[in-house]
């Protein structure tokens, strides 16, 4: 049965290979266990686009996400040994949080887990570009500190690498260790996991990160570390290769079976703890029930048949295209599987989780794509581990996808050209020079005029990477230029939001006094005021 199993996800790989030449991206790993056994791995394409080298079981990917399971593992460990609570108030742990409003007074471990806090991404304040981060570790409850919710507290569930953030200083508070070490020492070493890591992989099998642009080409991109140092690790910084990965999720899913089967919050032998917590669903997911699509600690839960391209690029697709899973399956109700996309700069994948059946089925692969072809790659290999139908005409929803994200970047173009005017600065270009900081002053915005192309520079925290070049767009507001593969050849983020692309100075009769910049649709704009900056955190 599993070798008649196994020719079945081999016969897909013709299509697997045609979504990733869609995507653009240079290479890609797959991996399916079921029954509890590692039965099928495949690569194609490869590790770098100056190699001829195909990517290996070994060789490491950046996970970001798909790891944020790992992290709600480590808290469950230190629950169970006395050092956390779930329930206890973060501000308990992390004493320099004063905002006292329901977030500063209730948000407790469990909240941040299931990202239900209300925060927002934010994403601004720690990386824009080139992976530089914008500010250390030590001041991110700081920022944290001043930064507004944008939904109430438990109300609505807001994916916020905040809360990630917060859980590591918690984590390495409770156990006085970096987080990686933490893990390596409880979870990844007792496995006999040897390239799974939430700090800097070693070796020289690791794949390159890369950026896909428009007209199909790939070029490598620099990205940050995402280690135990940089304070980003426990909500992105995961890295395996593709077996480490594949049996770490057997032996989380055989603990989770014991978990239940016995009603108890460990499995003997075993690293995991807390699995009928860590598993349950907390948050309903937008626009469904928590019965049938919500966020649990760490990992989306879907009660089939359901949509399993919420969390990746693909989900933004209208609902007249995204696949339903499971939908022609009669039985397929009875069945819940858990999900993550990963995505970060140069890197994107996909892992689900089918504990009744002990299976999962893993996509890694190494771009910033065109889309998100692990998505579709891992709901393909899916649908025969669960003898489904197969979710749509993905070849033709993988074109759609990639139409869609290219023409995100066209209409952000053309709102922001329809709301351009001739309107000229009401000042000098070097009215507007000088360094902006935020209220806290620990983040700065440095102006300086660029005469070359009569418009203004402007730098974050005043590091070389994360610049852009401003050009006159109404009065005293200044844009910079939408370029999607100008963007991502640097490590950005994939983010059209056109609001991002404008820079609004403020003005009156003593000249330019601050700056406002809207950096998250969610979010009012940031004000950033012209001054000295006493006291200002340098990274």
């Amino acid at each position: 049965m599993t070798e008649h199993l196994v020719e079945r996800l081999k016969s897909h790989h013709g299509t697997i290979a045609k979504l990733l030449s869609i995507s653009s991206a240079p290479g890609l790993s797959l991996g399916v266990f079921h029954h509890g056994q590692l039965i099928h791995t495949a690569h194609m394409g490869r590790r770098s686009i100056n190699s001829p080298e195909p990517p290996n079981d070994g060789s490491v990917y950046f996970l970001a996400s798909t790891f944020k399971i790992i992290t709600a593992c480590t808290v469950g460990r230190l629950v169970s040994s006395g050092h956390l609570t779930w329930d206890a108030p973060i501000h308990e742990y992390l004493p320099e949080l004063k905002r006292r409003d329901t977030f500063g007074l209730q948000a407790t471990v469990r909240d941040l887990l299931a990202n239900r806090t209300g925060l927002p991404m934010a994403r601004f304040y720690w990386g824009q570009q080139a992976g530089e981060q914008l500010l250390p570790q030590t001041e991110f409850a700081a920022i944290v500190d001043v930064m507004k919710t944008v939904k109430p507290f438990r109300s609505t569930f807001i994916y916020s690498q905040w809360n990630y953030c917060l859980l590591q200083l918690i984590v390495e508070r409770v156990t006085g260790q970096s987080f990686g070490t933490h893990v390596r020492e409880t979870i990844f070493g007792p496995l006999g996991l040897t390239t799974a890591t939430f700090d800097n992989p070693t070796g020289t099998n690791v794949v390159s990160p890369h950026a896909a642009l428009s007209d199909g080409s790939s070029v490598i991109i620099p990205i940050g570390p995402y280690n135990s140092t940089s304070g980003l690790t426990a909500g992105t910084g995961g890295k395996a290769g593709l077996k480490d990965q594949l049996q770490l999720y057997i032996a989380l899913l055989a603990a989770y079976q014991d978990q239940m089967a016995c009603g108890t919050d460990y499995t003997l032998n075993s690293p995991f703890k807390h699995l009928r917590t860590i598993f349950s669903p907390h948050i309903a997911c937008p626009g469904s029930t928590l019965d049938k699509q919500a966020y649990c600690l760490g990992t989306y839960r879907t009660k089939l048949p359901g949509n399993l391209s919420c969390a990746s690029l693909n989900g933004a697709l209208s609902k007249k295209y995204i696949p339903m899973f499971g939908a022609s399956d009669a039985g397929g109700g009875t069945d819940e599987v858990f999900h993550h996309t990963g995505n970060c700069p140069g890197y994107i994948g996909a892992m689900i989780l089918v504990p009744r059946t002990q299976s999962g089925v893993v996509v890694l692969s190494n771009a910033t794509p065109l889309m998100d072809a692990p998505d579709y790659c891992a709901q393909l290999l899916l649908s025969e581990v669960m003898d489904v139908k197969q979710p749509g005409e993905l070849l033709e929803l993988a074109a759609r996808s990639a139409k869609m994200q290219l023409s995100w970047y066209t209409q952000t173009k053309a709102v922001l050209e329809s709301f351009k005017s001739d309107r000229p600065p009401t000042r000098p270009l070097s009215s507007y020079t000088g360094t902006y900081f935020n209220k806290i002053k620990n983040f700065k915005i440095t102006i300086t005029e660029d005469q070359l192309r009569n418009g203004l520079h402007l730098s974050c925290q005043g590091l070389p990477k994360t610049t852009y070049n401003l050009e006159p767009f109404d009065g005293d507001t200044f844009c910079w230029t939408v370029d999607r593969d100008a963007e991502v050849r640097r490590g950005s983020w994939i983010d059209p939001l056109p609001q991002f692309h404008v820079v609004n100075f403020e003005v009156d009769r003593r000249g330019v006094q601050s700056l406002s910049w809207q950096h998250d649709h969610r979010m009012e704009a940031d004000m950033f005021w012209k001054g000295e900056g006493e006291g200002s955190a340098k990274l």
